[in-house]
């Protein structure tokens, strides 16, 4: 058992047990924190670049902002960051950059630091702005300085496996494509994965991804499915084997077969890498199911690109790492195998919908799921949260049930400044024995609200993509122009197989 969970979890699309959603960027692996420094006063050392921005640049920034990094530009250099010098200032003073969702509020202070915090201190951008407003000068470097290294770019370690698109999408029209395309990630022995990444051919149309496996199973007469039987139970359901696409929406739509999440993308998003010593099956005779959500630009598109890389080990982990998704529950009680979910009745409601009417600010939807886990017990080692363009903030809150009646509760997360263009999971900073624990009668409680109208830039952006001038009425679904309440928890137990 790995003794600490330091591990960021850098890509998270989110999928409900209804129906689809999505995951963000900039993490650094660089050493020791920057210190606070005091802007200087006229009668010290003027802030530099060499002496004061570019340690901290070099922490917060260049794991994205580097030559061939997924940044627009890098920032390794003095010569390329100075330019933008104000920008920069402007996107920390407006929490804009680095990009972290996850903030401490009134009603949420999660007991847990977060493992590689971005969010910088006042001073830090106070000092920046005072380097812009003084010109962005470049200062000397100590003579016996050490060399700078910059984070390792957002990308595996190694590519193990990679599954591309079988062939081109044209994305044209009007309408959102929803397909589900079927992949064979070629094992000829049962794997572990350690780390996954989606990478997208065409970011301008692709909406988000979530990848599937497609399990083995057994037969009717209980011997084991292998990859050719499992290929044609596909077919039989589906029409299409290895290499086809169907429609779907809201999941991988199989009825008879399991599936399991193995990875999402979504703007943003990083490299999914599961904590020490823990990893997720994929049995040598599975299958991988793309799930592919592409929002037309009303310019035709193709996407020949899009990929699912992973890397996968031999050794069997003593722990199970993976993530679990709720949330876009649709009735007031449904009840599974696992739990009950559950639409919260809002005021003023004759009965619980999922419905934000055009012009609503504020608006708020919640839900719960109560774990069914009969002698098992689940560690949260991350969170993430997903809506769409309507979101501006979300929050996820662990309740476990006491026997005196009363409730202790503790909240995992808030994003009350959601963005849709920075999705992504935030993984604790602790030892595996102070994560939160989640069993049996345990609730997980999501309040997700709102703004339903023309000052929601995200909303008006939208809209006008469709030709509109004026909010419609937003029900629950996976188009851009639907909206989600989705929680996505990254979870680690013992391996007992």
């Amino acid at each position: 058992m790995f003794k600490s969970v330091r591990i960021a979890v850098r890509s998270w699309v989110l999928l409900s047990f209804v129906s689809i959603a999505t995951v963000g960027c900039a993490e650094s692996d660089a050493g020791e924190e920057t210190p606070d420094r005091e802007p200087p006063s006229a009668a010290t050392e003027a802030v530099s670049w060499e002496h004061d921005v570019a340690p901290l640049v070099n922490e917060k920034c260049t794991r994205c902002h580097q030559k061939n990094g997924i940044a627009p530009f890098s920032m390794e250099e003095y010569e390329t960051a100075k330019p933008w010098a104000s920008a920069m200032a402007d996107a920390v003073a407006q929490g804009r950059m680095p990009p972290f969702l996850a903030q401490d509020t009134d009603d949420c202070k999660p007991r847990l630091p977060w493992y590689e915090d971005l969010r910088l201190s006042d001073a830090q951008k106070t000092l920046l702005r005072t380097w812009a407003k003084a010109g962005a000068p470049e200062g000397r470097r100590a003579k016996d300085a050490k060399p700078r290294e910059t984070p390792r770019p957002a990308t595996l370690e190694r590519e193990d496996i990679v599954m591309r698109l079988p062939e081109p999408i044209m994305v044209d029209g009007s309408r959102d494509i929803h397909t589900c395309i079927v992949v064979d990630p070629g094992l000829d022995k049962d794997r572990y994965v350690t780390g996954r990444m989606i990478t997208a051919g065409n970011a301008r149309v692709l909406h988000h991804v979530v990848s599937y496996v497609i399990q083995p199973g057994k037969l009717p007469d209980g011997t084991p499915r292998n990859k050719a039987q499992l290929e044609a139970a596909v077919r039989e359901i589906k029409g299409v084997g290895i290499g086809g696409r169907y429609d779907c929406f809201g999941g991988a739509d199989l009825p008879g077969l399991e599936t399991t999440m193995l990875d999402g993308w979504a703007p943003g998003a990083l490299p999914n890498i599961a904590p020490p010593d823990s990893a997720q099956l994929l049995a040598k005779d599975s299958l991988v199911l793309l799930d592919v959500h592409y929002h037309p630009t009303g310019t035709p598109e193709i996407d020949t690109d899009t990929k699912l890389a992973l890397t996968v080990t031999d050794e069997r982990p003593s722990m199970i790492s993976q993530i679990i998704l709720l949330g876009n529950f649709d009735s007031e009680h449904k009840e599974y195998d696992r739990g009950v979910a559950e639409l919260i009745k809002q005021p003023g409601e004759q009965r619980a919908e999922f419905m934000i009417p055009a012009g609503a600010d504020g608006h708020v939807e919640e839900m719960t799921w109560t774990f069914k886990l009969p002698g098992a017990q689940l560690r949260v080692y991350g969170a993430g949260t997903h809506m769409h363009y309507v979101g501006r903030n979300m929050r996820i809150r662990l309740e476990h049930p006491e026997l005196d009646g009363t409730e202790r509760e503790e909240c995992l997360i808030e994003t009350p400044q959601w963005n849709f263009n920075w999705q992504r999971g935030y993984g604790y900073d602790a030892e595996y024995e102070e994560l939160p624990v989640m069993g049996n009668g345990d609730k997980v409680h999501l309040r997700c609200v709102y703004e339903n109208t023309m000052q929601n830039r995200f909303v008006a952006q939208a809209l006008r993509d469709r030709g509109m001038d004026e909010p419609i009425e937003v029900k629950l679904g996976e188009d851009t122009l639907d909206e989600m309440c989705v929680a996505a928890l990254a979870v680690i137990y013992p391996n007992s197989n």
